[in-house]
């Protein structure tokens, strides 16, 4: 079974829609011999993530939990007393990201970028340095200056990107 570590930014509609899909498609995923194994995950204000990002992941009841409290349009720091994960918010969500950005090149790390924001670039292009693999759910990260854009595409085999339009339209 490979174990992939998956880091979430953004729990908008399209990121809550990825961490269902993940939690209801186990077994398909489990026959492919697959594990999603969600560490972490951020929206523009703060971060929940595993006490241990080389070994442990939420279960699936915390990831529903946490789709829940973002449709209800809470803060993901509601969820610090769940005794499940360590929160972090304000200027210290950027600093942990990069510092779990680090574990990309020893653990295969995918930063799975659903914020539709081109404000994630600095910390896209510093994980892509770090050995993490990033995949895009929209073009707006792929729309900043050439210079970043370029760092961020130098690494082809690490950038992946889902796009939501049919071929052909």
């Amino acid at each position: 079974m490979k174990n992939l570590p998956v880091f979430l930014m953004g729990c908008g509609g399209v990121g809550r829609q990825l961490l269902q899909h993940i939690v209801s498609c186990r077994s398909l995923h489990a026959k492919q011999g697959l594990h999603l194994r969600v560490v972490g995950v951020c929206d523009s204000k703060s971060l929940v993530v595993v006490a241990d990002v080389l070994s442990a992941e939420f279960d699936d009841s915390f990831l529903l939990e946490v789709c829940r409290v973002k449709s209800n349009g809470s803060s993901l720091q509601t969820l610090a007393n769940s005794g499940v994960c360590q929160v972090f918010s304000g200027p210290e969500v950027i600093r942990k990201v990069i510092d779990i950005g680090l574990l990309g090149k020893s653990t295969g790390l995918a930063f799975v970028d659903c914020s539709a924001s081109a404000e994630t670039i600095g910390v896209l292009n510093q994980v892509v340095d770090f050995g993490c693999c990033v995949v895009l759910a929209n073009k707006k990260p792929l729309t900043v200056p050439m210079e970043d854009y370029d760092k961020l595409v130098s690494q082809p085999r690490r950038l992946r990107h889902e796009s939501t339009v049919p071929w052909g339209m």
